[in-house]
């Protein structure tokens, strides 16, 4: 490891520990229940439901005490509970990073706080330092500790998105930032309350940097109130059943998950899946592309995941390695988990975590990471949702449980200005949360329907946030086409434009984006990726002559002026009275050769809107009569493309797969055999000897990234590379298209799932 940028920076460096590796005080008791006490099925289910459903109460307390809508309507929080020392046995089902760093908070809590200045019965700590593992340093967090007999019995925590914690612009979010410095200050766990009383102290400290005071001053409260409310009735689940009988349930829960979770992986094959992640822009004027991949070794019980030849630390879009880990495990927990408790300390005692310090996604203070959560972080969620999703395609008894990329990056909206009232006004409109989800190997991905790192995120009442803040919304929908096509296609994301309104000056938005110039929507097993998103504006438009003239324009391209498409990492981007700011957000992957698609399923996306007759044909080879598909010739047209990938004339469509004896699923449509050769299941062609790469036997479709619908515009308009490339791998017997890839053209194509 390379000494810090800054000496003594290292102490702050949250690292990952088993339990029994922490160096706590041994001043403080900590209550271990004993190993012979006896917990009935039906009592064990009872306070196992009980301890789901104080977690569930800690976190609704949040969005009835908080007054930001990003906590009241679009659920931008999270809660947890953790044994004595830190392990998490419950998480909320909201944002999955802000719950899951929270046992990386608690470790650093219990070894650097447990002696000085003490963890006592009544405490709790706040935090917002990205090194000790909150996510950025905009979702400040509570950690407090649970006493019962006068014993550390246990810790809750919570975190919430604060709409402003200082730093060089409004919202906290620098997307010029250079080094930490410019951005809000990271709080390393400091005691906010004592014996059960606010330190007025460190209230005043940590408000005095706020340009929006009292939205955060009632932020805190909203995070002491959910604590508080875990704290209370986590005693009060002790004092019915016993501290002893509670403890038992929570370490049978830890531990049966650990259990269960190991069986899982033990059931599926082991090997070795990669993806290779092309992150577009660094910050304000760069125009560089920098590579993320991410190596996943599967190996009996055990997963581990290889970040280490992740680019070095660059500009604002860094991430701390606790949040790295945070967003794997956003992607590990529906895909692996989906029946289990979300217990993430049990998980990750199977989970391993390889990190170069000083990467983009293990940043070494004093890097920026304040844009960590909506920036390189995201990434971490695609690929481990990529490489998992490739592992469960090579098991057919758990092939249903993958799923293509959803939602794949963040359009960050961020609007300041004045409010109607005179004030200073920070809107952070939460819409981009309406992403698509990935394919299925069953059934298509839902439309505009979430987040994989947040499944009970909602996007707030267009309503409620016109009250609110100066802005008019001229719509809000679906986007057809955004969805990554295939066999079962990815779910659409959306878009939306507004404009000032009821304002006496022009307003902003913070344009802090990812996946503009390169869509990260991964698709799966020949599935495309999602379209890219945007940001739009239509300057000086005739908008509000428009409306006086009875008019009501439906969007940006309504209004007779010139699009503008800003930079993604633009910054600070003004917005006049009479502009339209508009944006896309992204659809999820698909999954399977589109020519593969049941043209049923197209039909009922042409008649709903969902897709287009122009994206019909070009994709999925229908030919329309009217609006009605003609079989017989989309048949014909689909053969002819199949054909046309080879260089040949019409091909029909392959057979099913089948497995010969002796062989395994490399996943849907590849097989190995036993002395380890990959070929194709559906015509037996041979694609690579033991070991090698299947793609390089494949015949390679090499397009220009800019010239496929799978970007708005030309990704030259955001980053400098040219030699941006959709790759699409066919079977070179029967024209099956077995996978994709976007990549750069000197790349040589990545092997991304290999069995051991």
């Amino acid at each position: 490891m390379s000494a810090p940028a800054i000496p003594g920076s290292e102490k702050f460096q949250s690292v990952a520990k088993q339990a029994g590796e922490l160096v706590i005080d041994p001043r403080l008791p900590l209550y271990e229940a004993p190993d012979d006490v006896e917990v009935g099925p039906v009592t064990y289910a009872v306070v196992s439901h009980k301890l789901t459903q104080i977690n569930d109460e800690s976190a609704v307390t949040i969005s009835k005490v908080s007054g930001s809508l990003a906590a009241a309507e679009a659920a931008d929080f999270n809660t947890a509970l953790g044994d004595a020392r830190g392990d998490l046995f419950e998480l909320g089902s909201y944002i999955s990073v802000h719950g899951t760093v929270v046992q990386r908070l608690i470790q650093w809590t219990l070894e650097n706080r447990s002696t000085n200045p003490g963890i006592r019965d009544g405490d709790a700590f706040l935090v917002n330092d990205p090194w000790v593992g909150s996510a950025h340093q905009s979702d400040a967090a509570i950690v407090r500790p649970i006493f019962v007999e006068g014993k550390l019995f246990g810790w809750t925590g919570a975190t919430l998105h604060f709409l402003d914690l200082g730093g060089r612009f409004p919202g906290s979010m620098i997307p010029d930032a250079e080094d930490v410095f410019s951005e809000s200050v990271p709080i390393p766990p400091v005691k906010i309350l004592e014996n059960g009383e606010i330190r007025a102290d460190i209230e005043d400290m940590f408000l005095r940097r706020s340009r929006m005071p009292q939205s955060a001053a009632l932020d805190l409260r909203a995070l002491l109130a959910a604590t508080s409310v875990a704290t209370e009735r986590v005693q009060d689940l002790t004092r019915h059943y016993g501290a002893d009988v509670v403890a038992a349930v929570i370490r049978e829960t830890l531990d049966t998950t650990e259990t269960r979770f190991r069986g899982r992986l033990a059931e599926l094959p082991d090997g070795t899946w990669r993806h290779h992640y092309l992150w577009d822009s660094a910050g304000v004027g760069d125009r560089g592309v920098y590579h993320l991949p991410v190596t996943m070794h599967k190996r009996g019980d055990r997963l581990v995941f290889d970040l280490e030849d992740v680019d070095p630390q660059v500009g604002a879009i860094n991430c701390g390695r606790s949040l790295a880990e945070a967003g794997i495990m956003s992607a590990v927990l529906p895909l692996l988990c989906p029946d289990l408790p979300w217990a993430p300390g049990a998980m990750l005692r199977a989970v391993e975590f390889r990190f170069k310090p000083g990467t983009i996604l293990a940043a070494e203070f004093p890097a920026a990471a304040g844009g960590g959560t909506c920036q390189a972080a995201w990434s971490s969620v695609n690929s481990a949702t990529v490489v998992v999703s490739k592992m469960l395609a090579a098991s057919p008894e758990y092939r249903r449980n993958l799923l293509a990329v959803s939602t794949p990056g963040w359009v960050f909206q961020m609007i300041g200005g004045t409010n109607k009232t005179g004030l200073p006004t920070l809107a952070l409109s939460l819409d981009p949360c309406a992403g698509g989800i990935g394919a299925r190997s069953w059934a298509d991905g839902d439309d505009t329907a979430g987040m994989m790192l947040g499944p009970s995120t909602e996007i707030p009442n267009i309503e409620s946030q016109e009250w609110y803040e100066p802005l008019l919304w001229l719509y809000r929908s679906e986007a057809p086409d955004t969805g990554g096509p295939g066999k079962f296609r990815g779910g659409n994301g959306g878009r939306s434009a507004l404009v000032p309104h009821d304002t006496p000056g022009d307003l902003f938005n913070v344009n802090y984006a990812s996946g503009t110039a390169i869509p990260g929507g991964a698709g799966l097993c020949g599935g495309w990726p999602s379209r890219s998103g945007y940001y739009k504006i239509a300057r000086e438009s005739t908008v509000w002559k428009q409306y006086g003239e009875g008019t009501v324009p439906a969007g940006e391209d309504d209004v007779d002026v010139e699009i503008e498409w800003p930079p993604s990492q633009g910054g600070i981007t003004p917005i006049g009275l009479n502009d339209v700011f508009a944006n896309g957000w992204l659809g999820g992957g698909g999954f399977g050769d589109p020519l593969e698609r049941d043209l049923a399923a197209v039909q009922r996306d042409l008649d709903e809107g969902s897709v287009t007759a122009a994206h019909a044909g070009a994709v999925y080879g229908v030919v329309l009569d009217g609006e009605q598909i003609d079989r017989e010739a989309t048949e014909q047209r689909r053969a002819e493309l199949r054909g046309r990938r080879l260089g040949r004339g019409p091909l029909p469509q392959a057979p099913e797969p089948v497995l010969p004896g002796g062989s395994r699923w490399l996943d849907e449509n590849l097989v190995v055999s036993a002395a380890g050769e990959t070929s194709c299941g559906r015509c037996r062609t041979g694609l690579a000897a033991a070991g090698g790469n299947y793609k390089l036997g494949c015949r390679a479709i090499e397009t220009p990234l800019g010239t496929t619908e799978r970007v708005w515009v030309d990704p030259t308009t955001y980053v400098d590379e040219d030699t941006l490339v959709f790759r699409e791998f066919v079977c070179p017997g029967c024209g099956t298209l077995l996978e994709t890839e976007v990549s750069l053209a000197a790349l040589p194509p990545l092997h991304d799932k290999q069995l051991d």
